[in-house]
């Protein structure tokens, strides 16, 4: 089975600007790098680019040797994920990530969720683009159950799964079993993969160096053993958030460690 590629999404180089962060991404040994369309964060990329300035950001990847694996957007409303599907079309990207909104444990969220994940899907269509719909702690969609029960009603097949193992070990899953559970309905199609140390139900994820692949409470090589016995086809991103005040070392820094941890797991399975 050919090894699955691992990316780095860009706001873990918030600090600096697009070409800068695909260069360290690329230094720090990745295959391809996802790109940062959150507003508070960084906006890596931007609406009415046009086309000439996303050749250009084609051929910096390809100069580099990454591949262009996801956009990642917030808030998921029609207007942003319109643009962001838009950026991803002119950039030839298949997938854009994107969370539920709404309450946890409130059907009438969930209901809206449903709704809205829909719209985008058919947003997202029109562009050729795939959504990749991410439970998150705190929102409507925030576990197993609720990821399938989404996926299912929205029943689009420009919509699927993206597998976070933080957040499906803070709404108190057993994250090998999600895994598996994700796989076997074929929903999943991306991996924001990142570690977590917090044993509070529902907290935040902690400081990157807590997100760091290996350094937190995920049994990182059972859920990789997991995915590929599951037939996962798609790249593991890292999504490594907060690191925006750190300087551009310490952000490599948590770069290299984390490619060359999740690359010495793969082979240790091949």
């Amino acid at each position: 089975m050919p090894r699955t590629p691992i990316g780095c999404n860009s706001v873990l180089f918030s600090m600096v600007d697009l070409d800068s962060a695909l260069q360290h991404i690329a230094w720090a040994g990745y295959d391809g790098a996802e790109l940062a369309y959150i507003p508070g964060m960084v906006e890596h990329v931007q609406p009415g680019q046009g086309q000439a300035a996303a050749d250009r950001i084609k051929r910096r990847a390809a100069d580099l040797g990454l591949g262009l694996y996801a956009i990642e957007v917030t808030p998921n409303t029609p207007e942003r994920v319109t643009a962001a599907s838009q950026i991803a079309a002119d950039l030839g990207i298949p997938v854009v990530a994107i969370g539920s909104g709404g309450k946890i444990g409130d059907e009438a969220s969930f209901r809206q969720a449903v709704e809205l994940g829909a719209e985008l899907a058919a947003i997202a269509g029109r562009s050729g683009v795939k959504l990749a719909l991410k439970p998150h702690v705190g929102a409507a969609v925030y576990n197993t159950e609720t990821a399938l029960r989404a996926w299912r009603e929205i029943g689009s097949p420009h919509l699927g799964l993206n597998f976070d193992p933080s957040h499906l070990l803070r709404a108190g899953e057993d994250v090998v079993a999600a895994a598996k559970a994700f796989t076997a309905a074929g929903a999943m199609v991306h991996s924001h993969f990142r570690d977590c140390l917090t044993e509070k139900l529902g907290g935040p994820p902690g400081p990157p160096e807590e997100q760091v692949p290996g350094r937190g409470r995920v049994d990182i090589p059972a859920v990789l053993r997991a995915l590929r016995e599951g037939g996962y086809g798609g790249v593991l991103d890292l999504e490594c958030i907060g690191a925006k005040s750190y300087p551009l070392s310490r952000a490599m820094g948590i770069a290299a460690e984390t490619r060359g941890y999740l690359r010495r797991c793969q082979q240790e399975l091949a």
